[in-house]
């Protein structure tokens, strides 16, 4: 992950104040739905953040089940643990996606949300979670490549080198056209691919594009030669759409249903 993209405390909140928004509430929604889990299963979710997904989860597999999230960011444990708090089948602990704590052919199923693109070891990260699974267990990776996304602007060019600079924020900003032939290389067998689409067609807080814009802006300002003001100016082209009513954003979420056979 990038130095410049850290989950300080200002992060963690800024990223449980958006997973709250109806985009990424449908998105867990979404998730959950391909997992299909069970009563009584073990559950991990990798990359919890705040655990919202962990304690949607924990309902589902009910008491005789478990659900853990673990994370690498203290700030975002925090809030993870603030909100499994109280629930005996709900927890979060501090662990990397390189190094599950868990025992081997333990887990029924597991989540992946918007991690493996911020691993560097991406073998060992599939790894890991081959070795967690059950037989026949499942796992949902979902990522994002950024090239695939479509916000209506003034200025392609400037919108390109913006996006050319997002994708250093992490070391795979491309890593869903690659996951089919990773996920067959650690010895899993995808069940099924498929999109989870985030569509934003006004300019409103409680979108998921809206808070994008200004923290993309931030991270690109001085990288690859994106100055401070054409990031700002890219921001405030896409405002202007969504002032004008001619707002609208298009990303693709991918999703990728394993099983370890």
């Amino acid at each position: 992950m990038s130095k410049d993209f850290a989950f300080d405390q200002k992060a963690s909140q800024r990223v449980e104040r958006l997973y709250q928004t109806p985009d990424i509430v449908e998105q867990r929604r979404a998730s959950r739905a391909l997992l299909q889990l069970k009563p009584g299963e073990l559950v991990l979710d990798i990359g919890c953040g705040p655990g919202l997904l962990v304690m949607e989860m924990a309902q589902e597999v009910g008491a005789r089940g478990s659900v853990t999230g673990i994370d690498v960011s203290a700030d975002m444990l925090a809030l993870a643990q603030a909100r499994c708090a109280g629930h005996a089948n709900a927890n979060a602990r501090e662990a990397s996606a390189t190094a599950l704590p868990c025992e081997s052919a333990t887990l029924d199923a597991v989540a992946v949300t918007q991690v493996y693109e911020f691993v560097d070891d991406l073998a060992l990260a599939l790894a890991e979670l081959k070795r967690v699974l059950k037989p026949g267990g499942r796992a949902l990776i979902v990522d994002t490549d950024w090239d695939a996304v479509i916000w209506r602007n003034s200025n392609r060019e400037r919108m390109r080198r913006v996006i050319d600079a997002w994708h250093l924020h992490c070391p795979h900003p491309h890593l869903p056209s690659q996951l089919p032939q990773l996920i067959a290389a650690a010895g899993m067998r995808l069940e099924r691919a498929t999109a989870i689409p985030i569509v934003n067609t006004t300019y409103d807080a409680e979108t998921y594009s809206y808070s994008m814009i200004r923290t993309i802006a931030k991270f690109v300002a001085g990288k690859l030669g994106v100055s401070l003001e054409q990031a700002e100016a890219w921001a405030a082209d896409l405002e202007s759409h969504g002032a004008s009513g001619q707002y609208y954003f298009c990303l693709n979420r991918l999703a990728f249903l394993v099983s370890k056979v």
